[in-house]
């Protein structure tokens, strides 16, 4: 379809011709001949089909600049979602008074929830408030505070070893295949490879995540930095929570399941370089190929200060490269979560290919305000519900563990 415009022009064109044909006759003072008239009525009815034509077009223009116009108004939402607060939120849910955009998010959020089975009982934040950064001000200066899914992604280890993590999810599962047999055939007759293989699958599920935090009713009301430290601290305790779970030596009840404990069993010998290199050699006999993995250790604080002191090769090299941050030449990170309730004293590590792991926050955050237990030392405090899992797949053969016996 042209332009309303073109449509009009064509037809302003037409009709020129038709008064050339009536000015013809009437400077001779006759009327139109048959072919004036035949050619009159075929002109006719072009410009009444261009007219329609015009008006199609201008209908349709004005739909595409209505759809426009809706565009922009969604294109900007996220601006407004950035000046969300969660200092805001958190002294609505302490006031009781909730209103303008924070009323609007608690109204999306309980909308996202029927998705996840998430219930609200105090002020709901939406997975779109999570993922986006904040616009604070302190002390007059407009700061951006970092989204909080960031400071939970941030704040994970297991990310930071090459772990995946998504935000704002549903149930997710992940596909797992075992060993798929291939092979070599003559071009003619020959029999196929056997069949081997089966597919099963890992599937991330909501888990309830319970985080207290005292924040005085002064501190909510006057402290115009709290927005950030709130952020931060909230996600770093969520991560620290989590992963204090899936990096445990056994399960955690109502927890998500610990890779730690379903690894495979690599030594219960102290951290050597014989050691490590015999976790390397568990995880990459079962099969773990080195393209492609996320190949890492993660230690507890006994490992690491063993690690860091052992010797690849006596009076010539140390087994961890202080530059790279690397033992055996993998990257190495180091958690309190990592068998967090292990024997104290005694090393822990874990060692395996990080790109299997997969870790959600599901939904939003409920927030709500509990201003009678700690009253009475003036304390405010600020219940955070939300909902994470994580899981490996292959875990028990993608990853192998020391435990100090």
């Amino acid at each position: 379809m042209k332009t309303s415009k073109f449509y009009t022009e064509e037809r302003a064109s037409v009709v020129e011709n038709m008064e050339a044909i009536v000015d013809s006759a009437k400077v001779e003072g006759r009327e139109l001949t048959d072919s004036e008239t035949k050619e009159f009525d075929t002109l006719n009815d072009k410009a009444n089909s261009l007219e329609g034509m015009a008006k199609r077009a201008a209908s349709f223009e004005a739909l595409q600049a209505s759809k426009v116009e809706k565009s922009e108004k969604i294109e900007n939402t996220p601006k407004e979602i950035r000046e969300y607060s969660f200092q805001e939120a958190m002294k609505a849910a302490y006031s009781g008074n909730m209103e303008g955009l924070i009323k609007e998010m608690d109204q999306e959020a309980r909308n996202e929830a029927r998705y996840t089975g998430q219930s609200f009982k105090g002020i709901a934040i939406p997975s779109s408030v999570l993922t986006r950064a904040a616009v604070g001000t302190a002390a007059g200066n407009a700061t951006e505070v970092m989204a909080w899914t960031d400071q939970l992604e941030a704040n994970l280890v297991l990310a930071s070893a090459g772990a995946n993590f998504y935000s704002g999810v549903n149930n997710m599962k992940f596909p797992v295949f075992s060993a798929i047999n291939s092979g070599f055939v003559p071009e003619a007759g020959g029999s196929a490879p056997a069949a081997n293989g089966t597919a099963s699958g890992v599937t991330l599920s909501p888990k309830k995540l319970i985080s207290i935090v005292n924040v005085s009713a002064e501190a909510l009301v006057q402290n115009a930095g709290i927005e950030a430290a709130l952020r931060r601290n909230m996600a770093q305790s969520v991560a620290a929570t989590l992963e204090n779970a899936l990096l445990d030596t056994a399960d955690v009840s109502n927890a998500p399941a610990s890779i730690f404990a379903d690894a495979a069993a690599g030594s219960t010998a102290a951290v050597s370089a014989a050691t490590l290199t015999a976790l390397e050699t568990t995880v990459l006999g079962n099969g773990v190929q080195l393209e492609g993995a996320r190949m890492a250790y993660l230690m507890d604080m006994d490992a690491y200060t063993a690690v860091k002191t052992a010797a690849q090769v006596t009076d010539v090299s140390p087994l961890y490269d202080n530059r790279d941050k690397t033992a055996n030449g993998y990257f190495t990170f180091v958690s309190s979560g990592v068998a967090a309730s292990g024997a104290s004293g005694k090393e822990h590590v874990l060692f395996g290919d990080f790109s299997k792991v997969h870790i959600a926050q599901f939904g939003g955050l409920d927030i709500l305000v509990d201003p009678y237990t700690d009253g009475g030392i003036g304390q405010t405090r600020m219940i955070v519900t939300s909902l994470v899992d994580g899981d490996a797949v292959q875990n028990d053969t993608a990853f192998a563990t020391l435990i100090e016996g």
